[in-house]
């Protein structure tokens, strides 16, 4: 994938594994809070650690992969109860902390602050809810995807056509 493909990230509530897993196929989530720059696999274990949690953590605990779509365009992945439950019982003066932390990152320079304050307000929504899990549906860039899939210049005669091809490497 290139540095600059975008994910789409959709965080939402559910009761269980199973029933989040029916998101895979890439419909439409009731009630999700979306944002093109907080990955959970790079940003949960950061978050948990402004809350309070294990100092050593580099975001493993924080999240836990549930499903993958066949195509490799979708994956899903549960938060932690622990970080749900940290993000949940935030004040509204520590939300606001967690935002100005975020958007001295480099990895949120390109989202702007009032978008960050949204996702994180959203997020810290479903976290205060009704004890269901909370979840991330990451979805892949679909040129991003068209391209992996495109068959190659080279004329590899012996690769098998139903496999999918690997995504190209970032330069």
């Amino acid at each position: 994938m290139r540095k600059d493909a975008l994910m789409r990230f959709e965080y939402f509530a559910a009761p269980d594994d199973e029933t989040a897993a029916l998101t895979i196929d890439g419909g439409e989530i009731e009630a999700s809070v979306g944002s093109h720059v907080v990955d959970p696999a790079s940003v949960l274990g950061q978050l948990e650690r402004l809350l309070g949690g294990p100092v050593g953590d580099d975001g493993l605990r924080s999240a836990q992969l549930v499903a993958e779509s066949p195509d490799g365009a979708r994956l899903l992945i549960r938060l932690s109860n622990h970080l749900v439950t940290l993000f949940g019982m935030v004040r509204p003066a520590t939300l606001d902390d967690v935002v100005k932390h975020w958007s001295l990152s480099r990895r949120f320079r390109r989202a702007a602050p009032e978008d960050l304050r949204a996702f994180a307000a959203g997020l810290h929504e479903l976290c205060k809810g009704t004890g269901k899990r909370v979840y991330c549906r990451a979805t892949a860039d679909e040129s991003e995807l068209a391209a992996a899939m495109a068959p190659s210049s080279g004329g590899d005669s012996g690769a098998d056509p139903d496999e999918p091809r690997p995504l190209p490497r970032r330069r």
